[in-house]
């Protein structure tokens, strides 16, 4: 339209339609600039919208960590370990004390499991009195099991076991009253 328009207005040499012609093209040209720039940019877009899209991201697998052998025995040993939160949460923080004083290799010693073990027994005796380590003296004595005599009589005889026997009566699968009668017959 404004073409036709500029047309009329310059073979009628009317200076005045043709300056307003003029005008409508130039404002015609630019709003198809304008809407030509529009559609570049939304095709743009589009096209990084689906590039985006089509990058693959890469998904991280779990692996289960390796387990130590000598923990897998150590916590076999120990039963309590994550059924007693008490006492789980103490090892646990242990085990987090020792590897910051010595680094994580220490966690893989014969020490450092030693030291566990001995920290657990200090700390819950209740839940290790039927647990004899012969492997290392320990610091504190255990208090003898008293056991009445085996026959009844008048006057009072009491046998008081001590650690070794106790653990040789449970070795040989009898109670410490047992062990106790016998060890009166072989006494008299």
């Amino acid at each position: 339209m404004a073409k036709r328009e500029y047309r009329e207005a310059y073979e009628a040499g009317d200076s005045e339609k043709l300056v307003d012609a003029q005008e409508k093209m130039t404002s015609a040209k630019m709003k198809v600039e304008k809407a030509s720039n529009y559609a570049e940019n939304i095709n743009q877009r589009t096209s990084l919208q689906e590039r985006e899209n089509e990058v693959k991201i890469p998904q991280q697998t779990y692996q289960e960590p390796t387990r130590d052998a000598k923990a897998t025995a150590w916590q076999e040993r120990n039963s309590w370990f994550g059924q007693d939160d008490e006492m789980t949460s103490l090892a646990l923080g242990l085990h987090e004390k020792l590897v910051k004083e010595n680094g994580m290799a220490y966690a893989t010693t014969d020490e450092y499991y030693r030291r566990i073990d001995d920290t657990m027994r200090k700390r819950f005796p209740e839940n290790f009195q039927d647990v004899v380590d012969d492997t290392k003296p320990t610091d504190r004595v255990k208090p003898s099991t008293v056991v009445a005599p085996a026959s009844r009589s008048t006057s009072s005889k009491k046998i008081r076991l001590n650690t070794s026997q106790l653990s040789i009566a449970k070795k040989l699968g009898l109670t410490p009253e047992q062990y106790a009668r016998e060890l009166l017959k072989m006494e008299s």
